[in-house]
């Protein structure tokens, strides 16, 4: 049985891969973006369809959820800003703070929508993750740090659709 799949993954239409894992320390790239792993961490697909995937990260610090995904709405009431780059913009969303909405600056849009990432410490139905690293609090910023939004190259792992990830 598959685990639920996270808040983030509610946009698009789920088609589960077989579950892949990637090494620990190493760079995977999405369709869109790049994530760094910690060490003693691991990423596996847990659901993909035609506009993203959904990669739940394990390791010593606890589970993340990684949704790579265009076209998220701005940011609403009650959301919140925590880190501005030159390149991307973290805002914690305010109805659920274990959410973070990851947006480019860039005005490059992809298939007609904003660039857009999730990280998430719930399950879709708002459940926590077993041991969830994302708490809604400044500690996460050493997970959104981690998020390359809009950089796919220099990567030791890519997620192809239908595949999983790949050297």
């Amino acid at each position: 049985m598959r685990r639920a799949l996270s808040l983030a993954a509610l946009p698009f239409a789920i088609a589960l891969c077989p579950t892949a894992s990637a090494e620990t320390g190493q760079k995977i790239c999405t369709r869109h973006s790049t994530i760094v792993l910690e060490p003693g961490e691991k990423a596996e697909v847990n659901g993909a369809g035609a506009s993203g995937v959904e990669l739940l990260i394990s390791g010593p610090a606890g589970q993340w959820i990684f949704v790579d995904y265009n076209g998220l709405p701005a940011p609403g009431a009650g959301d919140v800003a925590v880190a501005s780059t030159r390149t991307q913009t973290v805002v914690r969303r305010g109805h659920t703070p274990q959410i973070y909405a990851i947006y480019s600056k860039a005005s490059r849009l992809i298939e007609g929508k904003q660039l857009t990432a999730f990280i998430s410490g719930l399950y879709i139905d708002r459940r926590p993750l077993a041991q969830p690293r994302i708490k809604g609090t400044d500690a996460d910023k050493t997970v959104w740090s981690r998020v390359l939004l809009g950089q796919t190259s220099g990567c030791d792992l890519r997620w192809v659709p239908g595949q999983g990830l790949m050297k």
